[in-house]
């Protein structure tokens, strides 16, 4: 069978749906993924080798930019309206045309698609197939999906199509990080979520858990608020407790050289660059982060607790319902860092909890379980 996924050209909008990709290879699926081309060379290594890139649209400042103009609203900190013309309409039509074209010649007999992505609903419609919605952390509310599927049925009007129900939902999220006001309108597969991990590991010359003599925190702020003054304050903040830090550097949205800015290294800081999120996470005892799903999850998968300071777009939400699972605290800026690090490092609670949501997450069924169950005719 051909599986196509679509998604937005995010590292978190693709890296949660890796694992179902390497499934479908793994079961001898041919497996697509349409997306911008442009994407292509920062995300290619990320991916298993054999999964093949339909180049479509335009990147997220692209789409973004077009859709502040259009609204005249702050894309950064956008309102339910503007994710909905963000995703549902400036996406969709910069990409609509070229997505069809690709995904006809390819031919698929199935597509997911990501939560944000209303491009491969509207192509699976077009060429009469399946498609299921992979989740990439909690739900949606109900406000958002609403609002990107109201946008978006302007464009199913326009190609005389009519939007199609997904055939399930891939839920990769722990019941205790999950929104409970959440009321699922098709049949739900729950996954288990796991950090990312690239096929060939990236050479990394860190300490050893049990080798140290002080804890260390990974210091992680993603790829689309984060920039360089936030991160050095978080680190700075984070030295001040007295533990080693490893920080991550990474372009994002808001300032795409931000990883090529040089970062000195002192006697307890290490900086490293994008480094997949699974090899990190065995070398650190605690992760202070923004708030990103995909750390938040792959974090917690590994049994350890969290510090987050949210950023924006939906990170005030998934640091709420960290901090409500008991494995995290959420703080409001750099000054309340080095109590929440002290405090989640020196009490055990917190870092019991985590190991009990890594249970709870081991026990979600395999992405090749799922995989064999949406392939199945």
């Amino acid at each position: 069978m051909k599986l196509l996924f679509s998604a937005t050209p995010a590292f978190g909008h693709i890296l949660p749906v890796v694992p179902l990709m390497q499934a479908a290879v793994g079961d001898g699926h041919s497996v697509g993924l349409l997306s911008c081309g442009e994407f292509r060379a920062a995300v290619g290594e990320e991916l298993p080798p054999e999964v093949e890139f339909l180049d479509a649209g335009v990147m997220p400042d692209v789409f973004s930019e077009e859709a502040g103009r259009r609204t005249g609203a702050d894309v950064f900190h956008p309102t339910p309206s503007t994710i909905g013309e963000i995703f549902g309409g400036a996406r969709v039509d910069l990409a609509v045309e070229e997505s069809i074209d690709r995904a006809t010649a390819w031919a698929p007999d199935l597509i997911v698609a990501e939560p944000f992505d209303a491009v491969g609903p509207l192509v699976a419609a077009r060429l009469g197939i399946r498609w299921h919605q992979a989740g990439i952390g909690p739900a949606l509310p109900a406000v958002i999906t609403d609002e990107i599927a109201r946008v978006a049925s302007a464009r199913y009007d326009r190609l005389n199509l009519r939007p199609v129900a997904a055939s399930s939902y891939i839920d990769p999220c722990p019941q205790q990080l999950q929104d409970p006001d959440w009321s699922p309108v098709v049949p739900v597969r729950p996954v288990r979520p796991q950090a990312h991990r690239r096929p060939k590991d990236v050479a990394l010359d860190l300490p050893e858990p049990g080798g140290r003599d002080r804890p260390t925190v990974l210091v992680t702020l993603g790829t689309i608020f984060s920039d360089p003054d936030t991160l050095s304050a978080a680190v700075a903040a984070v030295a001040e407790t007295g533990a080693d830090v490893v920080a991550t550097l990474g372009s994002s949205l808001r300032h795409p050289t931000a990883g090529q800015a040089a970062r000195t290294d002192s006697a307890n800081v290490r900086y490293v660059p994008f480094v997949p999120l699974d090899q990190l996470l065995e070398k650190v005892d605690l992760v202070v982060g923004a708030g990103g799903i995909g750390t938040v999850v792959g974090t917690f998968a590994h049994g350890l607790p969290m510090v987050l300071w949210p950023q924006g777009a939906d990170q005030p939400l998934n640091a709420a319902r960290a901090a409500a699972s008991g494995a995290s605290i959420t703080v409001d800026s750099t000054a309340d860092i080095p109590r929440a690090v002290t405090a989640v490092l020196g009490e055990g609670a917190y870092r019991d909890r985590a190991r009990e949501l890594a249970a709870e997450i081991a026990q979600l069924p395999p992405a090749d379980t799922v995989i064999a169950a949406i392939t199945r005719p």
